[in-house]
């Protein structure tokens, strides 16, 4: 019996220092270029895309909820060649570097670095750019309902900057969902 419990012991043990050895290898060779994206993003992001306001990012956890993490992953990944080698390949590194922003990032950063790197239509490069471009407003300045229909915009910019009204009625679907708690990603 004691044998058998040293034996799953030691199996746990080298298990654990398997997975810890794989997530500092990977946290060093598939996520540290993709980290200094971020950082060279949170660089160039502005002072309002840093410090958004509280409306914006409520907009921004009712529209995302808890997704933000994966939204930054996938735009970090997508500057990098993950991508050739397939879709599940993607998909696990988009996890696995969502995963680990939170340990590198605060919720404050991964925000501002969402709202500048958020692809917001041709000559719009981040929500203060497409607030300037679209609103005529400057970020900082920017109500609810205008808050609501950058973050439409942001979901598929494509699809909405051609149809005000399907704008609106995202934005419209947006303010009518429950408030989030700012500073928390639920």
């Amino acid at each position: 019996m004691h044998r058998a419990i040293r034996v799953l012991a030691w199996c746990g043990t080298a298990l654990l220092g398997v997975m810890l050895t794989g997530v500092i290898a990977y946290d060093s060779l598939v996520a540290a270029p993709r980290l200094a994206w971020v950082e060279q993003t949170l660089h160039g992001a502005t002072a309002s895309e840093r410090q958004p306001p509280l409306v914006l990012i409520d907009m921004l956890h009712r529209a995302n909820g808890d997704r933000l993490n994966g939204l930054l992953a996938r735009r970090a990944l997508s500057s990098g060649e993950i991508g050739r080698y397939g879709r599940l390949i993607q998909l696990a590194s988009e996890l696995g570097l969502a995963l680990l922003l939170p340990a590198h990032f605060s919720d404050q950063e991964i925000e501002a670095a969402y709202l500048a790197s958020a692809f917001m239509g041709l000559d719009a490069p981040g929500f203060e750019a497409a607030s300037l471009k679209y609103l005529g407003v400057p970020l900082a300045r920017v109500d609810a309902a205008q808050a609501a229909r950058l973050v439409a915009i942001a979901w598929a910019p494509s699809a909405y900057l051609g149809n005000p009204e399907r704008v609106e009625q995202r934005a419209q679907r947006l303010l009518a969902l429950p408030p989030s708690q700012p500073g928390r990603l639920e």
